[in-house]
């Protein structure tokens, strides 16, 4: 099983819509069974739902993330995830300096299957209105169809998909 953990700062908008996303596009490819996918902020509003803004943009997509409850990043979720993806490159930093050794698992989402993405990665759209969250939506869907391939590499060749989902 690979643990794929989507880090923002608050856990209440990129993050949320990310870890939503990602399900839909693993489920689509009938591989949902093979990776657990999850979620955290560095300064998180803990216990606070997604943000208004960020579940209309998803679901627009038909992606469902009112169920999402924001939590901080924790010593437990770095460890045990194979891959971390940020929304930006502060994020990258704040990991490093909480948890040395995480480097080689840490990534940007915008970078990681795509190099010439873009390197400051997704904006925060938090405040800035709807508009803003349907444009980092679409960056986020972007980043995310350009990753699911490496992402889908990690898993061990062999392995049949269990179907049973990935939740929390």
């Amino acid at each position: 099983m690979v643990r794929v953990l989507l880090v923002c700062t608050g856990n209440v908008c990129r993050s949320p819509m990310a870890e939503g996303l990602l399900r839909k596009l693993l489920r689509e490819q009938n591989r949902h069974g093979e990776i657990v996918v999850e979620s955290a902020g560095t300064y998180p509003l803990d216990g606070a739902p997604a943000s208004e803004e960020a579940i209309e943009a998803a679901a627009e997509d038909g992606v469902d993330i009112r169920g999402h409850i924001a939590r901080s990043l924790t010593a437990r979720l770095v460890e045990r995830s194979d891959l971390i993806l940020t929304m930006e490159p502060a994020h990258i930093e704040a990991l490093a300096a909480t948890f040395p050794g995480v480097a080689s698992r840490a990534h940007l989402l915008t970078l990681f299957g795509d190099p010439n993405g873009d390197q400051l990665g997704v904006p925060d759209p938090i405040g800035l209105g709807r508009e803003t969250y349907k444009a980092a939506y679409r960056l986020i869907k972007r980043s995310l169809r350009s990753a699911v391939p490496r992402i889908l590499a990690m898993v061990p060749e062999g392995k049949e998909p269990t179907n049973k989902g990935s939740g929390r």
